[in-house]
């Protein structure tokens, strides 16, 4: 048996074994579907918003179900069943289990809905990459449900993708869309390290710094206003957002109570990615070296779509090989038996 068949087996029993109670389902049958040299294991968020004929597509491009995976209650955005296992903190929703799931190596794609941060918070929180277009695993037939977040803010979700590596996604995008290309790309950033970076520089990208003020403490509103304002000026619009749910947690139930639970909520550092489904925009995240931060690459322009993989890869940085070691080598999970 091979080394990967061999470690595929071992992601299911750590999906079976289910440490850190972020699975509802397994399906052990999966690993026939594995080969040497072929076969994901794909994680599916406990949600009816997801289709099984989008869920059918991605098994024809060999993301194999292994998993459903648990939800926060209501979509809420901690979940207070599951912790993070970085942080110890409680897990930020509402795609919660799909992400752990992921970062735990129990899946190689992780298939999350986005409302108001569902998908892109939980994969920054982990140092994962998050992926969410309004049109991705949408069908022509699909009658969309307009949903309301504990805020008040109205929204219809997007389906998003987690991973851990970036080309993952990236062969999905590519069978789901037909991917153009856009010269010129004008982009605003808020990074000033960004306007440096040598990789973009050499692609050629018209890269401006832009004040994006107050982004993690202002009100979903006022955040709605001024990304629709700047992605109606630039083609990608680059957010650092972060440390998500380190130092606080972002959420409304939580914080609407006091100013000081606000403040305390403000201090989860969650900006954009709190509306870049709201305003429809095709937003990845990409995660940093440093514990729960990211940027968050965002567009409403369909031809900029490739750039943003493009510039993912430019601006992607190593992982960090000691969180990797520690939670990604299953045997340790099983050296005293089950």
């Amino acid at each position: 048996m091979s080394y990967r068949i061999k470690s595929y087996a071992k992601k299911t029993f750590l999906a079976m074994d289910n440490r850190y109670k972020s699975v509802k389902k397994v399906y052990p049958n999966s690993i026939d579907q594995i080969s040497q040299t072929s076969g994901y294991f794909m994680g599916i968020k406990e949600v009816q918003d997801i289709s099984e004929k989008f869920i059918s597509r991605l098994n024809k491009l060999g993301f194999i179900n292994h998993t459903v995976d648990k939800a926060s209650l209501s979509g809420r955005a901690i979940d207070l069943d599951l912790i993070n296992p970085l942080t110890g903190n409680y897990m930020t929703g509402s795609s919660s289990g799909t992400a752990l799931n992921v970062f735990l190596e129990i899946n190689d794609l992780g298939v999350g809905t986005d409302g108001g941060g569902s998908v892109l918070a939980p994969a920054m929180s982990l140092n994962l990459y998050g992926f969410i277009h309004p049109e991705l695993g949408k069908e022509v037939t699909s009658k969309e449900e307009v949903k309301t977040s504990t805020d008040g803010v109205a929204f219809f979700t997007s389906i998003g993708l987690i991973a851990k590596e970036l080309e993952l996604i990236e062969c999905v995008i590519e069978n789901e869309f037909v991917v153009e290309s856009k010269e010129g790309i004008i982009i605003a950033t808020d990074t000033e390290s960004l306007l440096s970076n040598e990789k973009l520089i050499n692609a050629n990208y018209n890269i401006s710094l832009v004040d994006m003020p107050d982004k993690f403490i202002k009100e979903r509103e006022n955040l709605i206003k001024d990304l629709t304002n700047l992605l109606e000026h630039y083609d990608i619009v680059i957010s650092k957002e972060g440390p998500v749910d380190v130092q606080g947690f972002g959420d409304t139930i939580f914080g609407h109570f006091s100013k000081e639970t606000k403040t305390y909520q403000q201090m989860a550092n969650k900006g954009f990615i709190r509306v870049a489904n709201m305003v429809n925009a095709v937003s990845l995240c990409v995660p940093t070296t440093q514990l729960g931060e990211g940027y968050v690459i965002m567009t409403k322009n369909k031809k900029a779509l490739s750039h943003l993989i493009n510039i993912g890869k430019k601006i992607k940085e190593e992982q960090d090989l000691l969180s990797k070691n520690y939670f990604s080598n299953h045997s340790k999970y099983f050296e005293m038996g089950v």
